[in-house]
């Protein structure tokens, strides 16, 4: 193996050591990052590109030799062959096994007759290090057909997509949990769960059917079934209006009783009533206003918040 080699063997060794010391330096989960498949795709491929350098290389020396040769340079030839002699160690001998592949010296005796502009073909065996990666290639694929998909003792591509996803969900629900007091009139949306629904009504006929009516027809509070809306009709209107509340109308702010997730459980009941029959239903009060859906309004938000970035950015390149 000549030095440079070594060099490379030994740039090599340094980064895979600093790579498995960063886990313990950083404080980090150790095993995840050794099943990372990540992490042994890259040192699979960093394996890879050394043996390639290393063939590279070997075959720069062998055309240097045949030159040599060829050119009757005795005395450069001479000198190649000794520091051949002297480079023949542990490692020289590892690579060689490796490869499998006549030293320079010996190359004449692996010729064939094809040669094209002093370019020669030689019958090396193909190296050990590429038939064994084919040999245990072909082993794990059986493995893995018979754990996979005969035996089934694994789960499955499929399998561990469906687990991730019901832990995602198990996850969502958690978070939102927590994150339901986070809403507010600028970011809330109509809920659509029954349950949570649900929980608005009992919110609605506690504290608003005394002057909305449990049906939700109006009473000394405007009709809230109707199309006509006093301070608007939709969803992010409703729950301000219950957050702020109308004092100069007799109407509380509910900021102060209800936090923001019960606010937007009531505020979608709300919405739920429109176009509901009341048993007793008040004169339509205000402006009438046709019930944008949801979806609709979410894309609209969103148009309009990426047209604030885009004038934004805008206006900070144009100073």
């Amino acid at each position: 193996m000549k030095n440079s080699s070594k060099y490379y063997l030994g740039f090599t060794l340094l980064v895979f050591a600093g790579a498995l010391a960063i886990p313990f330096v950083n404080g980090t989960d150790v095993s995840s990052f050794i099943t990372n498949p990540l992490t042994w795709i890259l040192g699979i491929a960093l394996i890879f590109l050394i043996l390639s350098l290393f063939a590279v290389s070997q075959a720069m020396e062998g055309i240097k030799y045949y030159i040599l040769r060829k050119e009757g340079r005795l005395e450069e030839l001479k000198e190649l062959q000794e520091a051949e002699a002297s480079g023949d160690d542990v490692f020289s001998r590892l690579w060689q096994k490796l490869q499998d592949a006549k030293p320079v010296e010996e190359e004449s005796e692996i010729e064939m007759d094809h040669e094209y502009d002093g370019i020669r073909e030689l019958d090396n065996n193909l190296p050990p290090w590429w038939l064994w990666g084919f040999y245990i290639s072909i082993v794990f694929s059986v493995v893995y057909i018979l754990r996979f998909e005969v035996l089934k003792t694994a789960p499955s591509t499929i399998d561990e997509y469906e687990q991730e996803m019901a832990a995602a969900e198990i996850a969502k629900e958690e978070y939102l949990k927590t994150a339901a007091n986070l809403v507010d009139e600028t970011s809330v949306v109509m809920l659509t769960d029954e349950a949570l629904i649900k929980e608005g009504a009992t919110i609605f006929s506690t504290n608003c059917a005394v002057c909305h009516a449990t049906d939700g027809g109006g009473g000394v509070g405007p009709n809230l079934t109707d199309e006509y809306w006093l301070h608007g009709g939709d969803i992010k209107s409703v729950f301000a209006t219950v957050k702020y509340g109308v004092p100069a109308k007799g109407m509380i702010p509910w900021k102060d009783q209800l936090n923001p997730g019960q606010m937007q459980k009531v505020s979608s009941y709300i919405m739920t009533l429109i176009g509901t029959t009341p048993a007793d239903p008040k004169e339509p009060q205000g402006d009438k206003v046709t019930p944008v859906p949801q979806e609709t309004q979410e894309s609209m938000d969103s148009t309009m918040e990426k047209t604030e970035d885009e004038t934004a950015e805008a206006v900070m390149s144009s100073l």
